[in-house]
């Protein structure tokens, strides 16, 4: 392989290559980026197996090749480096040479590397980035962090021909989202998606019109495809659980409120709530709720929002991280919430007002009196 790329468009490729590189790799060969010539340009893949990127660079190609190489040492060689840049392999050594240094690193054959999938086309839809990534940070945020739990740590994406639905819950908190195409989807299928898969699409998206998506369900993997970029994850496998059964379909008690103000009060008695196991509870009134924290060896506080309430009064025990988590994930715009209860231990679902396509449900905490 002989190769020019400039300085910086090859650090941009490894500093976001090394996101995908684990610090305890299960095979040698993980700790590699493998760097390969594709149609004219420079294409640097990782993977940990369970999620790889692949990135096309620009380059100069005078001789095609692959080799796999070490990704911690040349990106930070790389990155003391400035202008044009000659990649050449001789065997399984990389000499990379600037004007003013050089270095030569010991690498793998790339043929021992992991070859990323090219998916099955007849498996494709292509989506509109933008509204995917609203509505994955929409979810994304209640599906569990704790490894004992994998089904938990996904996603649910249910596809239908209209659109399609997302899903996550962590087993204390569920959020629902909804989405309609314009353009028909031509597909129904089901995936649980690992919510760091949809992480990493977000964050590389952005500014990217339309995201082309493929799958097999066989080996269990999807691809993410778009200019440039192929994000490959892998699917997890298990019962995610029954949500519909879960969301109440009813309730006896329904409480108007503005986002703003809720959010506002949320925060304030969150100073105290975070020294008393996170729990405060709100005392829904005929014309108010008060939101109060008690931490003993620190104190108390409260604050008052005025609200419109159909139903009883009720008084309710809350973690209001799961609130707060709910609130600050909304769109910017202005819109009143919506909760719906039913007893004191019962699921509550908030929404927003006037929004059918989102909703968040938590489950109260049980007061001691």
């Amino acid at each position: 392989m002989k190769v020019d790329i400039l300085q910086e468009d090859l650090q941009k490729g490894l500093s976001l290559g090394q996101r995908f590189i684990t610090s305890r790799p299960q095979l040698p060969i993980l700790a590699n980026f493998l760097l390969e010539t594709d149609n004219g340009q420079l294409k640097l893949s990782a993977t940990d197996l369970n999620l790889g990127i692949s990135i096309w660079m620009d380059a100069k190609v005078e001789e095609k090749g692959c080799i796999a190489i070490p990704a911690r040492d040349i990106s930070e060689f790389v990155a003391y480096l400035q202008g044009t840049l000659r990649l050449e392999t001789e065997k399984q050594i990389l000499r990379v040479i600037s004007p003013r240094a050089e270095a030569s690193f010991a690498g793998m054959k790339g043929e021992e590397f992991p070859r990323p999938p090219q998916g099955n086309e007849k498996n494709k839809i292509i989506v509109p980035t933008k509204r995917l990534t609203l509505a994955v940070d929409e979810v994304s945020f209640a599906a569990a962090r704790d490894e004992t739990r994998p089904i938990l740590e996904g996603i649910l994406w249910k596809m239908a021909r209209a659109g399609y639905e997302l899903v996550a819950t962590d087993g204390y908190r569920l959020a629902w989202k909804k989405v309609v195409e314009k353009q028909a989807l031509k597909t129904e299928e089901e995936f649980l998606v690992p919510a760091r898969s949809f992480a990493e699409v977000a964050k590389l998206v952005e500014g990217e019109e339309r995201l082309t998506i493929t799958w097999d369900q066989q080996r269990s993997q999807i691809i993410f495809k778009w200019p440039r970029f192929q994000l490959t994850s892998r699917l997890l496998a298990g019962e995610f659980p029954d949500y519909q059964k879960i969301i109440p379909q009813e309730s006896k008690i329904q409480v108007f409120l503005d986002q703003q103000e809720f959010l506002t009060a949320i925060r304030a008695v969150s100073v105290f709530a975070r020294q008393a196991a996170n729990i405060i509870v709100l005392d829904f009134q005929s014309d108010q709720v008060i939101i109060q924290a008690n931490a003993p060896q620190v104190g108390q506080n409260q604050a008052r929002v005025p609200i419109r309430l159909e139903g009883q009064p009720l008084k309710v025990a809350f973690n209001y991280r799961f609130i707060l988590d709910f609130l600050n994930n909304l769109p910017a715009e202005e819109k009143g919430i919506i909760i719906k209860l039913n007893d004191p231990l019962s699921p509550v679902v908030f929404s927003r007002d006037g929004d059918s396509s989102l909703l968040h449900l938590i489950m109260p905490v049980r007061l001691d009196h």
